[in-house]
């Protein structure tokens, strides 16, 4: 039984993809081994992370050829992935620039975040959560590592020689909590 997943967004391309390029696109993500394809499933497996994702199936492009959507409804984890793949070892290549967010959540709730691309770049993002719980028993959570970066924080915190509205914490420990703290 696959773990379910839920996409929303698109991811343009620049130009639109001609028919032929996005006819080995299908068949690439689909999985589906044909002369067309041979040269892209050739060039992940000699690449240093030969790996594909388990799923094929999980983008469609649009009527015009001018946008990546990922699958609707019920979906599967691995889209990062197989944007990651086509854009290296075709759409790149080709003069193609793809540029979008999909978000994902899936089936637990801490399973959620976005796929970021930006001009050929792709980043997944998990999102932070923070719940303060019901009233009568609040249990903040943050994930482990924003914790352990607030942790330090407050173990560089040091007031010596300051005012008592004064307090001088390290650069570093303070630039892992902003990176690690949502855009508001």
């Amino acid at each position: 039984m696959s773990y379910d997943v839920y996409y929303n967004g698109e991811v343009a391309v620049t130009p639109a993809l001609t028919e032929s390029d996005a006819a080995v696109v299908r068949a690439a993500a689909n999985l589906e081994r044909t002369r067309e394809t041979r040269a892209f499933f050739a060039a992940v497996a000699s690449s240093p992370e030969p790996d594909l994702p388990y799923h094929g199936g999980l983008l469609e492009i649009s009527e015009h050829k001018e946008f990546f959507l990922p699958e609707q409804d019920e979906s599967r984890h691995g889209l990062r992935l197989w944007l990651k793949l086509l854009i290296e070892h075709y759409l790149a290549p080709r003069g193609y620039l793809l540029n979008g967010e999909v978000t994902w959540e899936g089936e637990d709730r801490d399973d959620s975040g976005t796929i970021f691309v930006k001009d050929n770049q792709v980043q997944g993002v998990e999102d932070l959560i923070f719940n303060a719980g019901p009233s009568w028993a609040p249990n903040r959570f943050a994930d482990d590592t924003l914790k352990q970066a607030i942790h330090e924080l407050l173990d560089t915190a040091d007031n010596y020689g300051c005012s008592p509205e004064l307090t001088v914490v390290a650069a570093p420990a303070l630039e892992t909590v902003r990176s690690r703290m949502p855009e508001f």
